[in-house]
């Protein structure tokens, strides 16, 4: 029976602990370390603003790949579906990064029939991704099946919590209480003379229970005018989106060679650098405080963590191997260590 070790748990704890400490400071400082931070014209911080929720956009593309080459049943009808399912998943997939995220943040709004190119440059891309993935040997693109649901199920609990989050916290952002931010009301000073970020709320603060006396529906009214996500700052969804690359922690477990060579480390490590470079640039963007992004971090961090130790868990009460062909599983030894 798969258990967390000892190890593990320590490694959860001290996780805990620097989480507790940082919301600690956040709760004092969050509005001081934005004045200090602030420079939405800096080139790295525009960088991961443009490309930090890649991860999730690529989510659907990747498990579709992988999906469309396994062999699930024992008909042709039945491997079809499978392909048209998983081919499906890849263009969609496409389909949305393209049009939504790609388009909208490197093509200017005058570009006409945007979605024309979207639907040309899906398929474009669908074809190539799914020849790509052709090429991996069958026995190891049935292990990464599994990747693709961890993916997948990282991908949709971190967006669900956090977008769930956001309605309830209705935190005005940073960006939109800044003199001289060009999301910045223009009326501001006009209509509250002597507006000093009056706006602000400690992110333990749920302003859906209790809001700043200064929030009146007129003060949301002008701010939505000029953002329309202008009262979504907590949690942060781009550093819960970059955080999807989480999903990489199972790898080791599907592949056992990469934890005998001690190369398990990687795939906790480059995650944790990439959505710690687009947490910091939300804050340089002024588009989060350090709480947001601090929440946003830990939902994407903990999510791919249930994820992973419900699914050893259920591979190991099965007792059967990722060592073996479809049906997947992990063979565990008691007490193995999940970090």
């Amino acid at each position: 029976m798969y258990k967390v070790s000892k190890k593990g748990w320590i490694e959860a704890g001290i996780s805990f602990g620097i989480f507790a400490v940082i919301a600690v400071i956040a709760a004092f400082f969050d509005l001081q370390i934005n004045k200090a931070l602030y420079g939405p014209n800096c080139p790295y911080a525009q960088f991961f603003d443009n490309l930090g929720e890649m991860p999730t956009y690529f989510a659907a593309p990747v498990a579709g790949s992988i999906l469309f080459w396994q062999r699930f049943g024992t008909t042709k009808k039945q491997h079809a579906v499978t392909k048209i399912l998983g081919a499906g998943v890849v263009y969609v997939g496409y389909l949305v990064a393209i049009g939504v995220w790609f388009f909208g943040n490197f093509f200017a709004e005058e570009v006409r029939y945007q979605w024309v190119y979207a639907v040309f440059f899906a398929a474009i891309m669908t074809a190539l991704t799914i020849t790509a993935f052709s090429r991996v040997p069958e026995k190891t693109m049935r292990k990464l099946f599994w990747f693709a649901v961890v993916l997948a199920a990282c991908a949709i609990l971190a967006n669900v919590i956090v977008q769930i989050m956001k309605l309830i916290w209705a935190r005005q952002r940073f960006r939109t209480m800044t003199p001289g931010n060009p999301r910045t009301p223009a009326e501001l000073l006009a209509l509250y003379p002597g507006y000093d970020y009056d706006g602000f709320t400690p992110w333990y603060m749920i302003n859906t229970i209790s809001k700043p006396e200064i929030r009146t529906d007129a003060y949301v009214k002008l701010f939505e005018s000029y953002d329309s996500g202008a009262f979504v700052s907590f949690p942060s969804g781009h550093t819960s989106a970059a955080s999807a690359s989480f999903a990489l922690i199972i790898i080791p477990d599907l592949f056992p060679a990469m934890r005998a060579k001690n190369r398990k480390w990687m795939f906790w490590v480059f995650p944790m650098i990439y959505t710690g470079l687009v947490a910091v640039s939300r804050i340089v963007m002024a588009a989060h405080y350090l709480s947001d992004v601090l929440f946003g971090f830990f939902i994407g961090f903990g999510s791919a963590a249930l994820i992973r130790i419900v699914m050893l868990k259920i591979f190991s009460k099965k007792a059967i191997s990722f060592e073996e062909d479809i049906p997947l599983s992990i063979t565990l030894a008691e007490g193995e260590d999940i970090g």
